[in-house]
């Protein structure tokens, strides 16, 4: 068991503190025995960066977007920074083939739904004021979260946040430009001489009903002013609300990730949230800075309850799982952290699950790897000699799941094409097999991901969804894990992709999605879990209006092309799922709707409200 004294302070030296603390301890059985292994423990400190609220000035006045100068202000693109290791060497010989998979049903009616348009990228590019008017990027994909407590609905979305009333989908309050929010520096200032600010991204946020507040977590990194590159600082941080009031005031805090990972400077990608009845939970693939290549997926835990009041944690728990592969042939890679709908204090004094992906490399695969971090209840008091965190990993069996191919749409009015690049049309950007959002309810683990499947009749492999519910138990020094459910969505001639699980305390599950196909528009959809590997019918909530037509889709601006006249779209990277208090289901996706565009793109998002009857599927 490696030994770290003292403790890590974001923007502070090393310093040696009387007490000794343990390291992590992992026990990792495979699927033929147990292996117990450790990695380094470290507490660090999170630093109080200031007050915050959601804007509430004038809107600006229309600006005049000049479409010859729009795409010249772009910021640093990070799929170079985000190199991925080789495939671990026997498992790419393993002989695993895509599912097959019957089509869904698609229904004819929405019972029980209520939907209304999300953020689209004129709010994105839009939002701001004052000195923030005009210094949003236009940004492709839509990364999504959304949460929803009391009377509200946030939905944040790339770099812009805003407040619904859930009841009828009112704008309550902004869109608000996140860098404004967070109290940062615009992100350009476009002038002859162009100003950059702070790269922000992979915005998420969570309602916590035990502590009635509003919870938000934004990437940022430190860019060179005058040319807009990336410096070497980066940082999580995290806004908590002061009230159950999420268009009133804030606390925000930093948490230093400049140092997390091997080989940095580093940034923390796409930070994943989790939570349970003690603590807050970040889970993020650590990437240098300096060679773009992957430095190990990054575990922080700290104390809900010390943010609730308004003041830092005693420490924060972080915990680095090297960018190596695993004896097994594993990969520890969005190692997504769960939110627990009741708490689950009583196991182990506190008992925080994760879920990830076998191996995000390979081209197919056929395992889950779970997690659970044990001993949480000391995240609440300030650490001594028993301040000890133990965390488990089993590797289980699943169903298959693999890289899925691009989704086509429908082809309508192509604006922005016809003057970049005539004749090319887009098809959208699936991903990989990444698992997506997790939820723990009723002793089970539910999540999906976007996989590559067939289905009978039709011959190509197209995106479909892979689902799970996995049943959880961890005793002392042991982690029981099983899939006790499973299954897969797939569309008719059709693809979805970028799916999330919403499940409520009584483990009742329903699955929102974007969807589309050659005869149909980029769309959002939904379907409700029934029993065993079951799944309901296809219901579209968001149904699109025309074809994915940004900037990001065509070579003049750097897009990966199939062919001379097909080129692949950003599209997700994730969307969102939560559940409220009287149980309704919530989904957030996206799709192409009917409010005007932009010159640069035509996204947006769709929000859809479930009550889960049972006289429906």
């Amino acid at each position: 068991m490696k030994i770290v004294e003292g403790f890590k302070m974001a923007g502070c030296k090393r310093w040696k503190h009387s007490f000794v603390f343990a390291g992590i301890a992992i026990v990792c059985p495979t699927m033929a025995l147990s292996q117990e292994f450790t990695i380094s423990q470290e507490f660090v400190r999170l630093e109080p960066k200031s007050a915050a609220v959601l804007d509430r000035g004038p809107t600006p006045p229309p600006i005049a977007i000049d479409p010859a100068s729009e795409l010249d202000f772009r910021r640093p693109n990070l799929d170079a920074l985000t190199q991925m290791p080789r495939t671990f060497g026997p498992r790419a010989a393993t002989a695993l083939s895509f599912p097959i998979v019957k089509n869904n049903k698609v229904a004819t009616s929405n019972p029980h739904f209520l939907g209304f348009d999300g953020l689209d990228h004129r709010d994105q590019r839009m939002a701001g004021t004052g000195v923030f008017a005009n210094t949003q990027f236009s940004l492709e994909p839509p990364d999504q979260g959304f949460c929803v407590g009391n009377a509200f609905a946030l939905e944040t979305v790339n770099t812009a946040l805003a407040v619904y009333n859930k009841n009828t989908g009112a704008l309550a309050s902004g869109p608000t430009s996140l860098n404004q929010f967070f109290g940062l520096l615009p992100e350009v200032i476009r002038s002859t001489s162009p100003v950059y600010g702070d790269f922000t991204s992979d915005p998420r946020c969570h309602y916590d009903a035990a502590t009635n507040r509003f919870f938000l977590t934004l990437l940022q990194i430190d860019v060179d002013r005058g040319t807009g590159r990336l410096r070497g600082g980066s940082s999580i941080l995290i806004a908590v609300s002061q009230t159950g009031d999420p268009t009133a005031h804030w606390n925000v805090f930093k948490l230093n990730t400049t140092n997390d990972g091997d080989g940095c400077p580093c940034f923390g990608d796409q930070p994943l949230i989790g939570f349970d009845a003690n603590g807050l939970y970040l889970s993020t693939n650590a990437f240098s800075l300096v060679t773009g290549r992957f430095a190990g997926a990054q575990l922080y835990a700290m104390s809900k309850l010390f943010l609730a009041g308004g003041a830092p944690p005693p420490f924060v728990l972080h915990g680095g799982l090297p960018p190596v592969f695993r004896a097994d042939g594993s990969l520890p890679f969005s190692v997504q952290p769960s939110n627990d709908t009741r708490g689950n204090e009583g196991a182990h004094f506190g008992t925080e699950y994760f879920l990830s992906s076998f191996d995000i490399t390979a081209a197919l695969e056929n395992k889950l790897v779970v997690w659970a971090l044990q001993n949480t209840a000391l995240l609440n008091s300030s650490p001594g000699p028993t301040t000890v965190f133990h965390l488990f990993r089993n590797v289980i069996a699943s169903e298959v799941y693999g890289v899925p191919p691009d989704a086509r749409q429908k082809i309508g009015t192509l604006p922005l094409g016809s003057l970049l690049n005539p004749g090319v049309t887009e098809i959208l950007a699936t991903n990989e097999h990444r698992m997506q959002q997790v939820t723990y309810a009723d002793g089970h683990l539910w999540s999906s991901l976007t996989t590559g499947l067939t289905s009978p009749g039709e011959g190509d492999v197209k995106a479909g969804v892979a689902w799970f519910s996995v049943k959880v138990d961890a005793d002392e020094g042991l982690l029981n894990a099983a899939v006790d459910q499973q299954g897969y969505l797939a569309l008719a001639n059709g693809s979805v992709f970028f799916p999330a699980v919403g499940v409520d305390a009584e483990g009742r599950a329903a699955i929102g999605f974007s969807v589309s196909s050659p005869s149909l528009f980029p769309s959002t959809g939904y379907v409700k879990l029934g029993g065993g590997s079951n799944a309901g019918q296809i219901h579209f909530a968001g149904v699109g209006v025309n074809s994915e037509d940004g900037f990001t889709g065509y070579p003049s601006v750097g897009a990966p092309c199939l062919n001379a006249v097909l080129c692949e779209a950003r599209w997700g990277d994730y969307g969102a799922a939560t559940v409220d208090a009287d149980g309704s289901i919530w989904l957030a996706n996206e799709y192409v709707g009917p409010r005007p565009r932009t010159f640069a793109g035509n996204w947006g998002t769709f929000i859809t409200r479930l009550s889960l009857g049972q006289d429906d599927n």
